[in-house]
Order: structure tokens, then sequence, then C-alpha cells
């Protein structure tokens, strides 16, 4: 015999109530009957003293008392209110249900309806007369889970076993295969009791996995049972045997099934038990989590593991959430519970994120129901309602700035269109940080050619990067200006500038833009030829592509040329240079100049063709003044 502390639940009092039934049946059978569906404990035994869940079982009952016993006789109704075989139980005042005179040896069906789903320790029956019955015996116990609708052999009793069941007579299951299987056996000598003989049949008795009852979905359901039937079949012996059909008490000992979540079985207004659910689940059986408590799959309560039910995590903004299994997995089987309805202008699995059009207000928790607030986005500058979650920047037009698109950007000014709320300016905006620089400063500070300047492919090729690129706006961020671009083609590129193509954000320092190398304009495609040795070290991240007056800004077709290899020296080769073209800085252009320059740019431009391979040329700088 196991230790009782390794006994399974089910099975825990079994050397018990076989003690009892053997040597004191007036004391199992009398107490069982009054023990009620519901007790009461300073302590809730499914939780610790320090508020943590734990096992817990309901209390152990007997199942038939005060239930009404349907009696059949050969497939025919006789009588479907017996109560004498559930009433309480007394040893000196038996009250016996006898069947009639000459149906002995046809066949008996009783049946005992539970009303819901418990799971079965014992069935005990008792016999009216005090002596062995001399007669053969044929007896089936049958279960039911479905309330009645299916039935299931649980055990067979018989003399002649391979003759009546063609079972071979054995009491214990060989293997785990063979344990959720009904067994045959002699049922003699029956246990005396005081007042008859009784016949008891254990449910985990010579189950090889009873002592892991509570690890064992097997037989936690081989012991589940809604409803109990049984059989007295007819023997082969035509003589009467009145004496075996005399019954007095009919008794299943077991528990509510409530899978570990329940201490308490109650009787509701309808008279059914009902389990008295802990541990956040819900259900008839404790077998579902309550709503909203979803963040993990259910699980049936181990002594190892209570496995409680887990609200989801929906900050306060939803009291609905459901469970997915695919989120589950994907977290590592953690979490899987996905809120519904998010509340308060939120959005996400755990209401974390803020619907299109509201912000994130950071002065506020996540938990607070106005920790999203409406972008503010102003109606003409913003294009839609959107703004960034996380900043609260609105998605502007261009030419227009500013956290809720409320001003135009620099190099713009405020237009009479409702469409283009703010145009280019004819010059470079100023900061009210900084004044316009000296044209006298920038002559020497760009060091321009006064005469022409001269690229060919040799000085092409000694550049770090060349893009094509197409400004689409300009922000002003310190003594650096901003510049959205979309790179389009990369012809080449640096050690450490890995450009690719698509949006990209280009540096320009201040004091180059404002001098006017390079010039750069809104709106326009350029080719940039740029070296990584620029001046940089008192700006951004040296990650950041960066363009300052030692970069070109060229306007016209793409200048695609094979760079020649570098000879043993490490010089490049090429051949003699094309026309030069004029440079003129666009500090020392007049209003009439630059507008002739503009012209004189872009009919070169348009005249440039296709760069042979390892063939000089020469390109043109664009002398308009940035916005």
């Amino acid at each position: 015999m196991f230790p009782p502390s390794s006994l399974p639940p089910c099975s825990s009092l079994l050397p018990v109530l076989l003690h009892l039934l053997l040597f004191n049946p007036s004391s199992l059978v009398s107490t069982l009957p009054h023990v009620p569906l519901s007790w009461t404990s300073p302590h809730n035994p499914c939780y610790h003293t320090d508020g943590r869940p734990r096992h817990c079982l309901s209390e152990f009952i007997n199942a038939a008392y005060g239930v009404s016993v349907d009696a059949r006789h050969s497939g025919h109704d006789y009588d479907n209110n017996i109560t004498s075989l559930t009433d309480l139980h007394n040893p000196h005042n038996l009250t016996c249900w006898v069947a009639p005179e000459g149906s002995d040896s046809s066949e008996w069906v009783l049946t005992l309806p539970l009303g819901r789903r418990f799971e079965i320790t014992y069935i005990s029956l008792q016999f009216c007369q005090q002596g062995e019955p001399s007669d053969p015996i044929s007896i089936s116990i049958l279960k039911s889970m479905d309330f009645g609708r299916t039935w299931r052999p649980m055990q067979h009793y018989s003399s002649d076993c391979p003759r009546e069941f063609g079972l071979p007579s054995q009491t214990a299951a060989l293997t785990r295969l063979q344990e959720t299987e009904p067994l045959c056996s002699d049922p003699r000598p029956l246990q005396r009791q005081r007042g008859g003989m009784v016949l008891a049949f254990p449910t985990l008795d010579g189950r090889p996995s009873s002592p892991d009852f509570d690890y064992s979905p097997t037989l936690q359901d081989w012991v589940t049972a809604t409803d109990i039937r049984i059989v007295f079949h007819k023997v082969t012996k035509e003589e009467k045997v009145a004496v075996r059909m005399s019954l007095s008490d009919l008794q299943v000992g077991g528990r509510c099934k409530c899978n570990g979540h329940a201490s308490k079985c109650r009787r509701d207004d309808s008279g059914q038990a009902v389990c008295v659910c802990e541990h956040h689940t819900a259900g008839p059986d404790c077998d579902v989590c309550e709503d909203f408590y979803y963040d993990r799959p259910w699980h049936r309560a181990t002594p190892s593991n209570p496995n409680p039910c887990v609200a989801c995590e929906c900050n306060g903004h939803s009291n609905k959430c459901r469970f997915s299994m695919e989120v589950f997995q994907q977290s590592g089987r953690k979490s899987g519970g996905v809120c519904q309805k998010c509340r308060h202008h939120t959005a996400g699995r755990h209401c974390q994120y803020c619907q299109n059009g509201y912000t994130r207000d950071n002065s506020k928790p996540l938990n607070h129901r106005r920790v999203c607030q409406p972008c503010q986005c102003h109606p003409l500058g913003a294009v839609g309602r959107w703004c960034n979650q996380t900043s609260g920047q609105c998605l502007c037009r261009e030419g227009v700035s500013g956290l809720r698109c409320n001003r135009c950007a620099p190099g713009y000014k405020q237009g009479k269109s409702p469409l283009r709320p703010c145009i280019i300016r004819a010059h470079l905006p100023s900061s009210s940080k900084t004044s316009p620089p000296d044209p006298g400063e920038c002559v020497s500070y760009c060091q321009p050619s006064l005469h022409k300047v001269r690229m060919n492919l040799e000085t092409y090729c000694l550049k770090d990067y060349v893009l094509k690129a197409h400004v689409r706006g300009m922000e002003r961020s310190g003594p650096w200006w901003q510049f959205s671009i979309s790179v389009q083609t990369v012809f080449r590129e640096g050690s450490t500038s890995r450009v690719r193509r698509g949006s990209q954000s280009l540096w320009v320092p201040d004091r180059d833009l404002s001098c006017g190398c390079p010039a750069l304009h809104v709106g326009r495609t350029f080719l940039l030829i740029g070296a990584e040795e620029g001046e940089r070290g008192w700006g951004p991240e040296e990650r950041r592509l960066v363009a300052d007056r030692s970069t070109q800004a060229l306007q016209g077709q793409d200048k695609r040329g094979r760079c020649p290899p570098k000879s043993a020296g490490g010089h490049r080769h090429s051949g003699p240079s094309q026309k030069e073209t004029e440079y003129i800085p666009p500090h020392l252009l007049t209003d009439s100049k630059v507008h002739s320059g503009r012209e004189e740019v872009e009919s070169s431009a348009e005249t440039q063709t296709e760069l042979p391979s390892a063939a000089p040329f020469t390109l043109v700088c664009s002398t308009h003044t940035p916005l």
C-alpha cells in the first residue's frame, strides 16, 4: 500500500472507506448521507495564507443520497421513483427494495442520475439478506458521461467471467493500456456488514496510474460520470434467486468534478450541485476561464501547479478580450490575451497605442483615461489628421513645418491658396538667431573661382560618393539644415558612407548653405558629388549623410562614366579636359545675372550627352540660391 501522502485525491480515502465497509459499516453508511454539499472554513483551501492560489478539492460526498432510482425489468419500465435505495441508511431499520415474484430470472436495470459530473471513488450495493447468496451472480456496472445518452461499462461481476462476458477473471489491470477497460471478477465472498452483504467497486483499485491521478487525464476521464447504471443479468439457472434482488442501499462516493479549482460544491436554486469556482475559473466544472481572464489557456489544477486563469493586460482601457493560440505561441507560451473594444481612443493588443488622429501624452501614465490626446493638426497646413503617436508630429504639406503644421518652414512664406498655404521665398530665409552672411565672408569661406570651374573624370573619380537625388523639403536644426531627399541612383559610395536608394536625410551646415555652397532647391533633382572628409566634426554623427562647401550640387542629365584603374603610383589617368564652363558664386550675382546664369546652366545641362568610358567631361555647378 502506498503512503497516504502520495494518494491521488479520488483514492486517498479508499483504504479508510473499505475499512469502514468491512469492519464498521454503521459508521460509514450513517454518516455519509449527512455530508452536505457545502462547508465553511476559516481559510479558503484554494489559496495559501499569503493569497497565492493552490490546488484544492471539493468535499467528499455520497452523490446518490436522496436521488430517485429508475428500475426497468426486461426492457420495460417498472418503477422510476425508487427512494428506498438512496434514503438515510439505518442498519437497525432497513428499507429494502424487493423484486416482484417470478421475475428473478429476467434482466433488471437500475439507473441512478447524479445530475452533474462527479469524479467517482467507489460504488457500493448492499443486499438485505444476511447470508452469502448461493446462486450464480452476474452484474455489470456502467457509467455515462453525457447524462444518459451513451454508456460505458466499468466493471463486471460473475462466477463465470469467460462464459458470461468473454473476459478473463482478474482484479487488476496488467498494463497502463488496460487500466481504462472494464475488468471481470468473482465478487464472492461478499463483504459482510451488519444489516446485509455489500458488493463494493473501487474505481481506481488495480489501476497502475492511480498514484499519479492528478497528472493522468486518462484516469480523470475514467472516474468521471453523470449517471450510474447497474444491470442484473439473468442467469442460466432456473431456480429462484429472490435473495439476490432484495436491495437495501446504493451509494456512490465521490467529489463534484471541479478540476482542482473549487473546495465547495453547493446546490443552486434548481437543486443542482454546482462548483464554487476559484482561481478566476467558471463553468459547471470550473473548466473554463472567467471573462477577461484569457491571457493563458485553461488547465486543470495540480498539486504542483494551481494553473489559475490570468487576466488580460489592457492597461485599464478594456474589459473584454479573447485568447489567441498563435499569439501565445509567438510569446514563448507566456501570454495569449488580445484586448477587444479598447476605449479612451487606444488601440493595439494591450490597448497600448493611440488610434489614428491621437497621440500619446507622455505626462500621463499608460493606464490614464486621457493618455491619448487629439493630434490638433492644422486643417490647412497638415495632410489629414494623422500624427506620429509618439512625438505628435503631424504630416505637413510642402513648405509647412511645426509640430502641428501651423507655420511656414524656413525659405517659405504664407500664401493665399488653401491648397498651398506656404510658398517659396525668393531668397534664403534667415534665422532669428543668425544674421545673413556677409558676401565678403562667403568669398573667403567658399573660395570660389572667379573664372571657370573644370571637373574632369579624374576629379570626379576622386570623390567619395555620387548620388542622384530629389530634394523634397528642408528644415532648420540648430546650426544645420536637414534636407529630406529621395535618392534615385547611387553611382558611387565611399568606405564609410553607406547610402541606399530611397528616403534619406542630408545635413548641410548653416554657414555653407547661406553662402550657397552647395546650392540646393526644394522640388528639384541634383547630382550630388561629395567627399567624406568634409567638415562635420561639430555636427551630426558620422553615419549621417553630410553635404558641405566641398560638395558639388549639379543639375542636368546623369553623368555615367567608368573610372580608369589606378596606376602603379596610385594615380588615375584621364584624357584631356573638355570645354570649361564659367562658375559665378551666388552671392556675387545680381538679379539679372542670376537669371542669365540659370539659363546658361540649364541650357548647357540639356546639351550634355552620355559620357563614354574613361573620357574626360565638364560638370557645371548649380548657381541657384537655396530656398
